[in-house]
């Protein structure tokens, strides 16, 4: 095989996650799922088919890569759905045939030749020379919680999958922190550990990245990692089933949650069971509720003009989109979805469906006007010393006309 394309058919209800990126780049684990499926299989990927409206985007974060192209070579090609989270046991397909999702049809996975794989790319259904084969037990991601709910699950197979890639790793005991329980703690050893740490691993394997920073006193609670670049504050509580991504500012108490990166929730609060983008800021005192008062199944409408869903989950916080803030004192009712580039500032909880660049106070709720937006973004992304690419910023502002249109309708 020369390499793995992916294939974003467009399904499943991620909300504000998949308005700047693929299926395959949510953080699902310690790795995004492109990550995750390179690694296990041991190909580079070389194809993305993605839907138009992320192309640009896409491209952008994946250079050299064929975007809604097809790679140069003859292949053959191994096509994955970009929402399959593993790579499901057994074999991979033969040439000229594919897994299907026996439910809905979804391709799953595909081993095409070139004129196959262009067929694909230009029609987004499986070519007719290509076989089906139904499968019952494809793990595709249908909604936001098939992917941040179960990343925890995934930070032990993920460490083994890294196992050659992280550098050098020290005894934590070593740096003064007190270690609990026989999983594994991989720490960097340009990590940085002030006193009093504690990894508690008798639950689960702790991962902690390079270069980053745990304050006086953290604790963190297995499964669990920390990537690089990201600063734990003192005192902090890093419950289980939680993975932060680089580059970010963390403290309070978190559980159960995903940070795709370059996040700040630097101050005291609770933030149970939930999914971050990137560049949002949480302000001080900001926290949520995971469970509602009644114990029951949270249903969650993850976009204003999407469906409401059963999650048949009974812990499920909030999704908060790429460049959302939240202002000091912000409650987060269960099972809230914030859009992308939202800003809520308001003395009472926002509405659990809060649309993109949606500006919220007590005086009411208009659309964050762009130019002021943009000049935040740019801002606060050069404070990590990264660029507002231009097709980034091309999309947003078309995300911006679409939600300004919302409005005005």
């Amino acid at each position: 095989m020369q390499g793995l394309v992916f294939y974003d058919d467009g399904r499943g209800h991620f909300g504000p996650m998949t308005d700047l990126r693929s299926a395959v780049d949510l953080r699902s684990g310690i790795l995004t799922t492109a990550e995750r499926l390179s690694r296990h299989l041991g190909l580079p990927m070389i194809g993305m088919i993605v839907p138009k409206s992320i192309e640009g985007v896409v491209a952008a974060a994946h250079p050299g890569v064929a975007v809604n192209l097809a790679p140069e070579g003859d292949g053959p090609f191994l096509v994955l759905n970009a929402r399959l989270l593993e790579v499901p046991a057994g074999t991979v397909p033969a040439l000229g045939t594919a897994f299907v999702d026996a439910d809905d049809d979804s391709i799953g996975l595909a081993l095409l030749d070139r004129s196959s794989l262009r067929a694909l790319i230009e029609s987004r259904s499986l070519p007719a020379d290509v076989t089906p084969s139904n499968s019952t037990d494809l793990p595709l991601a249908r909604a936001a919680w098939d992917v941040f709910a179960t990343a925890g699950s995934r930070i032990a197979s993920d460490l083994k999958l890294m196992a050659s890639g992280v550098g050098l790793l020290i005894d934590p005991r070593a740096r003064g922190a007190t270690v609990l329980g026989d999983h594994p703690v991989q720490i960097s050893d340009a990590a940085v550990i002030d006193p009093g740490v504690v990894f508690d691993a008798r639950e689960g394997a702790i991962f902690i990245g390079p270069h980053v920073h745990l304050g006086v006193h953290a604790v963190f609670h297995g499964p669990c990692a920390v990537l690089e670049k990201t600063r734990i504050a003192d005192h902090a509580t890093i419950k289980a089933n939680t993975v932060i991504g680089p580059h970010c500012r963390i403290g309070g108490e978190v559980g159960g949650t995903v940070f795709q990166g370059f996040s700040n929730k630097s101050h005291d609060g609770h933030l149970g069971d939930s999914w971050i983008g990137s560049w949002a800021n949480l302000g001080a005192s900001t926290v949520n509720s995971n469970l509602l008062n009644t114990y029951g199944e949270v249903m969650m409408k993850l976009t204003p003009g999407g469906p409401r869903i059963r999650s048949g989950r009974q812990f499920l916080g909030c999704v908060i989109g790429d460049h959302a803030k939240t202002a000091i004192g912000t409650r987060i009712m269960t099972g809230t979805a914030i859009g992308t580039g939202a800003m809520v500032a308001t003395s009472t909880p926002p509405p659990t469906t809060t649309p993109a660049f949606a500006w919220l106070t007590d005086d009411g709720t208009r659309v964050y006007r762009f130019e002021k937006f943009i000049d935040v973004a740019r801002t606060v992304m050069s404070r990590r010393e990264i660029p507002l690419q231009a097709a980034v910023e091309d999309r947003l502002r078309v995300l911006h006309a679409e939600a300004t249109a919302e409005v005005g309708s």
